[in-house]
Parts: C-alpha cells; sequence; structure tokens
C-alpha cells in the first residue's frame, strides 16, 4: 500500500473551490431545511445540522484519502471492489432495512451504509478499466460495448431488485457517457439507447408507485393533493424565492409543505431563502465541477485515468442534474439527493471521495511509476 502513497503537490484547486462553496451552501440549507423538524422530534434546533457536519468532515477526511492515493490503486482493486459490492447487493436483498418500501440501507458495525453508492464508485472503476484495457479495440462492438455492458447489465438487475430504479438510470447515463467520451461507435451507442428508452418507460410504468409518479409527472396539477404534492410544493418554493430570496431560515414552505426538504428537496430550500442568485451560484459551481473534471480528464497521463475522470464527473454532475430537475418538475419524482447540500449519509461521504480520486488524477506526478496491465496480458471479467 505504501507504494500508492504520495505526496500531495498542486492539484486542482478550482475543483475544491467549488466543492467547498456547495458544502458552505448545504450547511445552511440543512440548518434552515431541519431545524423545525428537530423541534418536532424534541430535539435541539440543530440536531440534523450537527448530524450533517459530522457527515462533512468525514467526507473531508474521505476526499483527503482519494487525494494521497495513487489512483492506479483503484486499477488493481477494480474487479475485487466490483465483486465485493455486488455481494453487498445481494445482502441488501436479505438482510437490508426497508425505507418507503424500498431495501437500500445495511447496518455494518452499528453503521448504516447504502452499498449502490459504493457500486456506483466500484462500476466506474472497473468501467474504465475495460475501457482502458479495450484501447484502440474500442470501436469493436463485442470488446468495446458489449464487454464492459455487461458489469452494467449485472448491476441493474441487483438495484431494480431492492428495487433503486434512479440509480440504474445513473449508471446506464454514466456508462455511455464514458463510452461516447472514450471513442465507441455512435452507432453502437445508439441502437441500444433505442432499446433500452421503451425497456426503461416500461419499467417506470409497471409498478404502481413508480407509474403514480410518471402520471404526476405528465399532470401535475390533476395529482397535486397526493402524487405529485412534493413537486407543486417545490415550485411554490422556487417561486416565492424570487431574484434574491426571502432570506436566511425565512422560508415558508419547509414548514411542513415540503417532506423531507433538506434531503429530496434541498433545491427547493435553497431557491426559496437565496432566490435565482443562490440557486445560480450552486449550478455555476457545479457547471465548474463539470468543467474541471473534464479538464483534469484531458491532461490524464493514461486511458485509464482519462476514462475514470470522465466516470466520476458524470456521475457527480448527473446527481445534481437528476436533483434539479426533479425539483423543477422536469422529469418525475427520483429521491435523488442534491451533492454537498442534502442532508449527509453514503452519498455525501462517496462523492467528496470521488472528488479526491479526481484531484489526484490532477496531480502533475500522478501514474507515474506505476505501469497499467498491457491489453494482451488481461482478461475480461
Amino acid at each position: 500500500m505504501g507504494r500508492y502513497l504520495q505526496s500531495v503537490g498542486k492539484f486542482d484547486r478550482v475543483l475544491l473551490l467549488s466543492v467547498f462553496v456547495l458544502l458552505m451552501l448545504g450547511l445552511i440549507v440543512v440548518y434552515t431545511g431541519s431545524s423545525h423538524i428537530a423541534l418536532q422530534k424534541g430535539f435541539s434546533g440543530s440536531y440534523f445540522v450537527w448530524s450533517h457536519f459530522g457527515k462533512v468532515v468525514a467526507g473531508i477526511g474521505a476526499l483527503v484519502l482519494g487525494l494521497m492515493l495513487n489512483h492506479q490503486l483503484w486499477y488493481k482493486l477494480a474487479r475485487v471492489m466490483f465483486w465485493v459490492c455486488c455481494f453487498l447487493l445481494v445482502a441488501v436483498l436479505f438482510q437490508g432495512e426497508s425505507v418507503k418500501g424500498a431495501a437500500r440501507w445495511l447496518s455494518l458495525g452499528g453503521v448504516r451504509i447504502q452499498p449502490s453508492e459504493l457500486m456506483k464508485f466500484a462500476v466506474i472503476v472497473l468501467f474504465a478499466v475495460k475501457l482502458s484495457q479495450a484501447g484502440s479495440q474500442i470501436k469493436d462492438f463485442k470488446v468495446g460495448f458489449v464487454a464492459p455492458m455487461c458489469l452494467v447489465a449485472i448491476v441493474s438487475v441487483l438495484l431494480l431488485l431492492q428495487p433503486n430504479f434512479s440509480m440504474v438510470l445513473m449508471i446506464l447515463t454514466t456508462s455511455f457517457m464514458m463510452l461516447f467520451v472514450a471513442g465507441a461507435r455512435l452507432k453502437h451507442l445508439i441502437i441500444p439507447i433505442l432499446f433500452l428508452v421503451p425497456m426503461m418507460v416500461y419499467l417506470a410504468v409497471s409498478e404502481g408507485y413508480r407509474a403514480e409518479r410518471v402520471k404526476a409527472f405528465l399532470d401535475p396539477e390533476k395529482y397535486a393533493a397526493k402524487e405529485s404534492y412534493q413537486l407543486m410544493q417545490s415550485l411554490i418554493s422556487l417561486g416565492n424565492g424570487g431574484a434574491l430570496g426571502k432570506g436566511v431560515g425565512q422560508g415558508t414552505q419547509k414548514l411542513g409543505f415540503i417532506p423531507e426538504s433538506y434531503k429530496d428537496a434541498a433545491f427547493s430550500v435553497l431557491g426559496e431563502e437565496f432566490g435565482f442568485v443562490g440557486t445560480g451560484i450552486a449550478i455555476l459551481a457545479f457547471a465548474f465541477i463539470s468543467y474541471r473534471g473534464l479538464s483534469i480528464a484531458k491532461k490524464a497521463k493514461s486511458r485509464f485515468a482519462a476514462n475514470l475522470a470522465v466516470g466520476l464527473t458524470a456521475a457527480i454532475c448527473l446527481n445534481a442534474v437528476f436533483h434539479i430537475c426533479v425539483c423543477t418538475g422536469l422529469m418525475p419524482t427520483t429521491g435523488q439527493p442534491l451533492p454537498f447540500l442534502s442532508f449527509g449519509g453514503t452519498n455525501l461521504i462517496v462523492t467528496l471521495f470521488f472528488v479526491g480520486v479526481l484531484l489526484n488524477i490532477s496531480l502533475p506526478d500522478s501514474g507515474e511509476g506505476i505501469k497499467e496491465i498491457p491489453l494482451d496480458e488481461t482478461r475480461y471479467v
């Protein structure tokens, strides 16, 4: 392990600054969005924000770890991490804690984790390995598409059994973006997408609660009393904020109107209290993260590092896009948190670890002295 530890030199400080801006906004959103709920439960008004702050500290520790460990370590551990996470996803089906009809959490040593978030990192790493091994054969359908997508198929089945439809959509979209940037033929991507879209639509409407969400999305006013209640309240919250917002702590929709406002509707709370300016700053910060992440990928010293940077950047920013689109009525409710701003948990810690790995790839000497395994000496999982 020692050979993979490296000194921290000149990393991408613009990326880190963007993340810290979002973390600061997140502390405010969680405090103002949760204080009344904490009081109702008999806790102090700052109960949830202190819990969130602890997750932020743990996440920063994960970020530092990701920064200090040479990213080539994940190349070596890719298969092990993938199959361990597969085991955890199977364990969730039998031993997982069920919340709102979905079994997605495991308690390990008193710590509650969401294995799907860990799998998100594992599948991105192994996917990056496959794409780097494919090399110039990326345009071959079997080598450049079928082989890596078999991994996604395994993960998707395990996630649908929970069920966790939104995470499946997240991983599929991230995988196709990685394939596109890596140079896969466009026709190899379009044809499967044409097949996947109707299948995903069927899965979306085949389950009762998902069908209700789709109906509420298509006609929110008709289902405003129940299925689209959260969406309507989120839109009211954003509308109340106007240009400059009502001020910190002055929002009203969080007071029992928006369920779990500090989690699934963090963007709406931000919009009501900070207005268009606040939401614009958040969106701009995510745009900087996207830009810097892709710049890191472009300057990476190996195919694996480039593919990994693209995957991690896509995962962070797609998560934000999904959350914002749900809060603004541009897609059906998915329950995805807003990275760095929503109440902390596995997602926050893992996402900060993603940032640490991106920062490691950005180091001038990262990856030097550790040779990737040549294509002809490897085999597919």
